[in-house]
Order: C-alpha cells, then sequence, then structure tokens
C-alpha cells in the first residue's frame, strides 16, 4: 500500500509514463499490478512512514580496531652493494674470484701490478732510517755542546779567579807603596826599595786588567757555547719532524702499495667482475664531471635483503617501524614471506609522493628470494581503540566526506574527518559542528538509510536498529 501511495503522490515513473503505456487508459491494471507485486514482495526497508517523513536508523560510533593492508609493488636488493675500483692504476696481475663466488671480509680478489710503487716504497723506507740516523747525530751534537758550555763556564771561573788573585796583589803592593814613601821621605830606606815596590805594584794592575780581559772573553766563549747548545737541540727537533715527514710518506706509499691487492670489503657474493689478468685498470678518481672506469668487481651483502616499497602518501601517518609486512613472490609461485618494517624516509617523496619504506630480510627468512626480484609487498595497518562508522553511514562529495546527524527530528548533513578503512568500517576522528572541528565522542547519533535520498534539514522518523549495519561501499553524491 506504501507503495501504491508514493505512485499516486508523485506520478508514474518515466518508463510508465511513456507513450507505451498511456497512465490514464492503464490505470486500473497498472493498479492492480502494483498490488499484487505489493502482496508479493515485502520491502527490505521502510523508506517513508506513514506521515511521508523517511524512516531511518541511528547508529553511534564504535571503538573498534580498524585493520588495512597496503599492498604496493617492491623489489629487492642485497643489504649492501659494493662497486669496487682501483685506487692505482695498473695491469691485472692475477685475480682470484669470479661471479657467484661467496667471499669474505678482507679474502683477496685481485692483484695489480704496479712496479714504481714499490720502488717508491722502497726509497720512502730508506729515507725513514735516513733520518732516524740525523736525529742521533743531532742528538750527539747536543752532548757536546753541553759540554763545551760546561767547559766555557769552567774558564770562566778561572778568569775571574784570577782577577780576585790580583785584585790581592794590587792592595798589597799599594800598601807597601805608601808605607815605602813615607820611609823614602824620612831617608830611612833606599830610593831603590821604594822604585821596585812601585814595579810590583804597578805590574800587578797590570795583570788584574789582563784578567779582567781574560773574564770577558771567556764569557764570550760561554754565550757561543750555550747558544750552540741552543742550535743544536733545535737540530734535534728538526731531524724529528723530518723522521715524522718520511715517515708519513712511508705511510703513504705503503697505502698506495696495498691498493694494488683488492680485498673484499665485507662477508657476500661477487655479481661482477670488469677485469681480465692483464687488463690495464684506471685510478678512479671520484670526479663526478669525468667518466670513472668501469668496477674491477661488485660485492653483495647477502645475510639480509632490503625490500622496497613505496606507501601512497594517504597511509604513509600510519606506517611505523615494526609494522607487520609480507613479501610476495610470483616469481616463487607466490610465496609469502612475513616481515617487519625496518626504517622509512619519513618524508614523502616529491615526484611519486609516495613514502619510502624498508623491510628486512635475514638469510633465515628469505629463503629463495634474491637481489633483483620483483614482489608484491603488504604492510598491515592496525588502528586500535578508535571510533568508527559503518561505510554506508556516510557519503563522499568532492573530497569531503559526510554523514548525517540526528538533532530534533531532523537529518543534518555533518562533514567528517575519516581515516582508515577496513572494507565495513571507517575510522571517523571529528565532526564539523557549527563551524568548529570537534572530537568525535562516541554519543553522536547518526542516522543510517539511504543517503542519496535525504536532503540537509529533512525531517525523519527513527525505526529502530534490527542488528549490525551490514556494510557496502559509501554513497557518493
Amino acid at each position: 500500500m506504501r507503495r501504491l501511495l508514493s505512485i499516486e503522490r508523485n506520478g508514474p515513473p518515466p518508463a510508465i509514463a511513456s507513450s507505451a503505456w498511456p497512465w490514464r487508459a492503464q490505470g486500473p491494471l497498472l493498479l492492480l499490478a502494483v498490488l499484487l507485486g505489493g502482496c508479493n514482495h515485502e520491502p527490505a526497508e521502510a523508506k517513508h512512514s506513514a506521515g511521508g517523513s523517511p524512516t531511518v536508523q541511528v547508529v553511534r560510533p564504535t571503538v573498534r580496531t580498524i585493520d588495512n593492508l597496503v599492498e604496493q609493488p617492491g623489489f629487492i636488493t642485497a643489504y649492501e652493494r659494493t662497486s669496487i675500483f682501483s685506487k692505482v692504476s695498473g695491469f691485472i696481475k692475477a685475480f682470484y674470484v669470479d661471479i657467484g663466488s661467496e667471499v669474505k671480509k678482507g679474502e683477496l680478489l685481485a692483484e695489480i701490478f704496479v712496479p714504481e710503487l714499490n720502488e717508491e716504497y722502497q726509497q720512502k723506507t730508506a729515507q725513514v732510517a735516513l733520518d732516524q740516523q740525523m736525529v742521533v747525530q743531532a742528538q750527539q751534537l747536543v752532548v757536546v755542546a753541553e759540554s763545551n758550555v760546561q767547559n766555557a763556564i769552567a774558564q770562566v771561573d778561572e778568569a775571574q779567579a784570577q782577577v780576585g788573585k790580583y785584585d790581592a796583589q794590587v792592595v798589597l803592593w799599594e800598601s807597601n807603596v805608601g808605607r815605602l814613601t813615607q820611609l823614602a821621605r824620612d831617608k830611612s830606606i833606599d830610593q831603590k826599595v821604594l822604585d821596585e815596590s812601585q814595579r810590583q805594584l804597578d805590574a800587578n794592575r797590570a795583570a788584574r786588567t789582563a784578567a779582567r780581559a781574560t773574564v770577558a772573553a771567556r764569557a764570550a766563549d760561554r754565550a757561543t757555547a750555550e747558544a750552540n747548545l741552543g742550535k743544536s737541540k733545535i737540530d734535534v727537533a728538526t731531524a724529528k719532524a723530518k723522521v715524522k715527514v718520511s715517515e708519513a710518506d712511508a705511510r703513504k706509499a705503503a697505502a698506495l702499495l696495498a691498493y694494488t691487492k683488492v680485498t673484499a670489503p665485507y662477508d657476500g657474493r661477487v655479481t661482477v667482475r670488469n677485469a681480465n689478468t692483464g687488463d690495464y685498470v684506471q685510478a678512479a678518481t671520484g670526479d663526478k664531471s669525468t667518466a670513472n672506469p668501469a668496477a674491477i668487481f661488485v660485492v653483495e651483502r647477502v645475510d639480509m635483503l632490503r625490500i622496497f616499497m613505496d606507501v601512497p602518501e594517504g597511509y604513509a601517518r600510519y606506517v611505523q617501524v615494526g609494522s607487520k609486512a609480507t613479501i610476495r613472490a610470483d616469481a616463487l609461485s607466490g610465496i609469502q614471506i612475513p616481515g617487519t618494517v625496518a626504517r622509512s624516509s619519513w618524508a614523502i617523496r616529491e615526484r611519486t609522493r609516495t613514502l619510502w619504506t624498508e623491510i628486512d630480510l635475514s638469510k633465515a627468512e628469505y629463503g629463495g628470494l634474491r637481489p633483483g626480484m620483483y614482489v608484491y609487498s603488504s604492510i598491515l595497518i592496525q588502528r586500535p581503540n578508535v571510533h568508527a562508522l559503518p561505510q554506508r553511514a556516510l557519503m563522499v562529495s568532492g573530497n569531503q566526506t559526510y554523514c548525517f546527524l540526528l538533532r530534533g527530528g531532523k537529518a543534518v548533513k555533518t562533514s567528517v574527518d575519516v581515516g582508515l578503512s577496513d572494507d565495513a568500517w571507517v575510522e571517523v576522528d571529528r565532526l564539523k559542528i557549527y563551524g568548529s572541528w570537534v572530537k568525535v565522542t562516541g554519543d553522536e547519533q547518526v542516522i543510517l538509510a539511504d543517503l542519496s535520498e535525504l536532503t540537509d534539514g529533512d525531517t525523519v522518523e527513527v525505526v529502530p536498529t534490527p542488528g549490525p549495519a551490514p556494510a557496502p561501499g559509501p554513497a557518493s553524491s
């Protein structure tokens, strides 16, 4: 009967109102058909009450866990991949490994023949020995200079002693001359005695003057000896500095000579070999402006594998270190290997708008996977204890999601800030109430109905909710 009332109120549907079905001419027959149809098929959900208002159910946001699986293509690389170049230019003397060879850290991979480097190393080593002998010689000269200083000090002391001696003699003869002068005046002694004393006084004065000159000369000799001692000590420091320079040169020559032996940087496998015995290899300069030669070897560390995956930016904020992941390899009959997220770039890549994410697998985990394989990577994103609504309680218009809240018996169209979805439930975080975003509390009354038939402000009639809401996709306006 409700279907009949709807037809009488709104008029026939377009298909019935066509020229093939004249509405007024076929009215009685159509009415009979509708009545018979209504008797055989009870509608699944009433759309309108007897008064014409839409009948709806009401649900509240439920606290639950939302699980979402993000699957994207990925690729595998070794945990580390090192291209090994030559640091010196020369000829391949021999190589000891080939592609596929397992190598240990420090294992010899190849030798490069560079004879001039060996000669340079021998020369630098000999120079170190020579400079070390020069240090010994300089140290011996310091000993000699110290001895000369001590000798000069002794000579100065001796000369000063002579000055003191002659000072005493001068004093003595000055006293004698004074006494004898008085006696000569009194005619008590012969003048010759006085003259002899005067000569002794003059001689001692002269000797004292000579001794003082000797003191000055010895002091100058002492200063010279001390200067020579200082120079000898500086010569020792200079000789030691030369030893350090020559030792550095010798270490550099030894380092260059060591580069003639190409070794493995870590345990792994050789995946590329680009050289043969007798080939000439050039030193890699590291200058990006010039073309560098190809690597002699490429060694890959295979105790761990890296799986790279681009996570769409909409899911980037949910991916954390430790998030559960699964790797599926179609090349291995679709084998699935569990793993966890090891790291991510954190920043979104501008060109692809994705988050660069890496999953590590140990050798015991990755089985038959190998670097270069194409795989599908899945990351399980879990949002525990969040408020969620059934998908059919939401509708999408443009880039915004909406729901209808029940307020005063009317349907109020409300913007919703949504998160993850598990195809049945959708995480809801905030509602836009009176122009402001507010957190969902779980007390909100959300209308569950055919949202495409509702408009903002419609008066609705609430009927009891029979059970858990089904989960079709969100409606679009």
